[in-house]
């Protein structure tokens, strides 16, 4: 299974090693004032957002190889931009779907795969409507957007030479601001970059392109593209974007 545009998190567990009870030890320690880290986006959200509202799809792929396009959503509302401590904002809805609430505070609703049905999830095809309750720190609002970016395909050649630059090119990537084109492989961290959505083609260079040779002979490297459009709606002094996104997959392979 393919899980696009999600980054994994580790967590570590460690120990405790019994010391011996000084008056040191009783000092009580201040908590840290840093903000929270922000939410990881594989798209380049603007920094001045109040809250990210996201309606995506992505590829899901079945144990038989079966790949639906699956329709989720999340939403995230902060204390201020820049702030990453999540507010409640009441009962959040894209197109009908109720989003849960997380125990980080943030929104979710992931939607279901069905083996053998082409789109799964949320359907986006005529747009997104949001409706946000609102709360103490959110004001109320309905956002609606006719329209959905649509898939950026693969149209160079699957077959990456792995000492020379390689050009992604790709078409049909509309009603979109850009593409995410991602390259990954088994031995290294993503390669990632963001080009225009209409200009149909991204660069690579041949060290990047060797960084992420494959290493095991089952594995296969892949590019990833996230078409997205990101739209502004300012409530109340409140500045949301609302972020519509397409993710599409292909097997590469580098020799």
């Amino acid at each position: 299974m393919k899980n696009l545009a999600f980054i994994a998190l580790i967590l570590l567990t460690g120990f405790a090693c019994k010391k011996k009870e000084t008056k040191e030890d009783e000092t009580p320690v201040a908590p840290p004032t840093t903000n929270p880290a922000a939410p990881v986006f594989f798209i380049n959200i603007p920094s001045d957002a109040d809250g990210v509202l996201m309606a995506s799809v992505t590829d899901h792929e079945f144990t038989n190889f079966y790949v639906t396009q699956l329709g989720k959503a999340s939403a995230f509302f902060y204390t201020a931009p820049g702030n990453y401590n999540y507010v409640d904002a009441g009962v959040v809805k894209c197109n009908d779907s109720v989003l849960v609430k997380q125990s980080s505070g943030s929104y979710l609703y992931n939607g279901k795969p069905i083996n053998g049905q082409p789109v799964s999830g949320i359907q986006y095809g005529s747009g997104f409507v949001w409706n946000v309750s609102g709360n103490t720190n959110v004001p109320a609002f309905t956002y609606t957007s006719t329209t959905f970016p649509s898939i950026a395909a693969l149209t160079s050649n699957t077959m990456i030479p792995k000492n020379n630059p390689y050009n992604v090119t790709f078409s049909g990537a509309s009603n979109a601001d850009s593409v995410v084109v991602m390259l990954s492989g088994d031995s290294t961290a993503i390669q990632k970059k963001t080009v225009g959505a209409t200009s149909g083609v991204c660069n690579f260079t041949a060290a990047e392109i060797n960084a992420v040779r494959k290493k095991v002979s089952s594995y296969f490297p892949y590019i990833n593209f996230i078409t997205y459009k990101i739209q502004a709606n300012a409530v109340a002094s409140r500045k949301y974007y609302l972020v519509g996104s397409i993710s599409s997959s292909y097997r590469v392979n580098i020799q």
